[in-house]
């Protein structure tokens, strides 16, 4: 993230308090710079200039950077938020410093390809609720600033990309007529036309469940019903829709995580599940949704049911994870290797929870997760 990114992302990389950095791995053990933000430059003492492109623990030293290292290597090899606390050196003074890094992914590859990253200097009076407010914002913060960089790695990807691979078919056109065995170059250029069909193929499907819409003025329930039907026509699923109109009722910011949500999932079953059907249900009661998304896919092996902070359940869970605990609610995997009996998404959060007590909550959601 280096501040060159549209929308919300880049405001907020250059206006936030926050001391935010971007890193990357450098195939040598280290991690290196690729970023900071103004207030990480007022806050450090350090320019961009003189911090990029160099690694992490030339500026703080060894013993600094091991416990970020540690967080770094976790949050790349796992896929999930991480956090540390430490002490810092700032001038002569030591600090305690709290580290919140996420996960940047490859769209194409599925591969964590770098991180973004906070640094925020803990206060000695911090009680836990201000803790946990802090904790809850800088994950919305992450979550919106990820979502804009994969945003723009699917404009490359249509934009650029494309166009190489349907310059290549041209050339292969050009080839037929110039090679010296005809038939056996027929062939040849017929199968390199197949794979590029395919490639260019997965990338428009990549690409439109990468940025699919925002909530519009025909409301959510319609948009999510768009939204599938461009799914279906992109990856040849079949899927069905069961929404209650009750979501149109919901916030701005609810609608625009739940279909981020949907997206998810449904990016998650392109890739991974190996489906033909996939269904997409919400349904409300007086205090709480429930959205499910179910597959008749190969499942997850060795998981009938599954936490969704697991690092092995796919790169857009923990994104899902944390939307869902912005809103309150709860994410649940569940999953069966028998014949079609694919991997179920049960979200479930709340919606009006005022006046009604705490033991009656409970109840409610119990029996919405039956």
């Amino acid at each position: 993230m280096d501040g060159s990114d549209g929308g919300s992302g880049r405001l907020y990389w250059t206006l936030s308090p926050d001391a935010l950095f971007a890193v990357c791995p450098s195939g040598q053990g280290q991690f290196l710079y690729k970023a900071i933000n103004p207030a990480f430059e007022a806050v450090f003492g350090i320019s961009s200039e003189k911090i990029r492109k160099k690694p992490v623990s030339g500026w703080m030293g060894s013993e600094n950077a091991s416990v970020l290292y540690e967080a770094f290597r976790t949050c790349l090899t796992e896929c999930v938020e991480v956090r540390a606390r430490h002490r810092l050196a700032l001038g002569r003074f030591r600090r305690n410093i709290e580290t919140v890094v996420t996960p940047i992914f490859d769209p194409d590859t599925g591969a964590a390809i770098g991180l973004i990253g906070s640094h925020r200097i803990l206060s000695k009076t911090s009680d836990a609720v201000d803790e946990t407010r802090a904790h809850s914002r800088m994950s919305a913060r992450l979550v919106s600033i990820q979502q804009d960089i994969q945003q723009r790695i699917a404009s490359d990807l249509h934009d650029s990309t494309c166009q190489h691979l349907i310059a290549a078919s041209l050339s292969v056109m050009r080839i037929r007529a110039s090679l010296a065995d005809p038939a056996n170059a027929e062939r040849l250029c017929d199968d390199i036309d197949a794979s590029i069909d395919h490639a260019l193929g997965e990338i428009r499907a990549f690409s439109y469940l990468l940025h699919p819409q925002n909530p519009t003025g025909d409301g959510l329930k319609a948009t999510i019903e768009q939204y599938v039907r461009g799914f279906a026509a992109r990856t040849s699923l079949k899927v069905a829709t069961e929404i209650t109109p009750e979501v149109d009722q919901l916030s701005y910011k609810k609608q625009r995580s739940l279909l981020r949500i949907i997206q998810e999932a449904l990016t998650n079953v392109f890739r991974h599940a190996r489906a033909t059907e996939v269904g997409v249900a919400i349904a409300a009661n007086e205090s709480h949704f429930r959205l499910l998304v179910r597959d008749n896919g190969r499942g997850i092996a060795g998981r009938a049911r599954c936490r969704a902070d697991e690092p092995s359940l796919g790169v857009g869970i923990p994104a899902m994870k944390a939307r869902m605990q912005q809103l309150g609610g709860t994410l649940e995997i569940r999953s069966s290797t028998a014949l079609a009996s694919g991997t179920t998404l049960c979200a479930v959060f709340p919606h009006r929870l005022a006046g009604k007590p705490r033991s009656q909550r409970k109840a409610v959601l119990e029996g919405a997760d039956t």
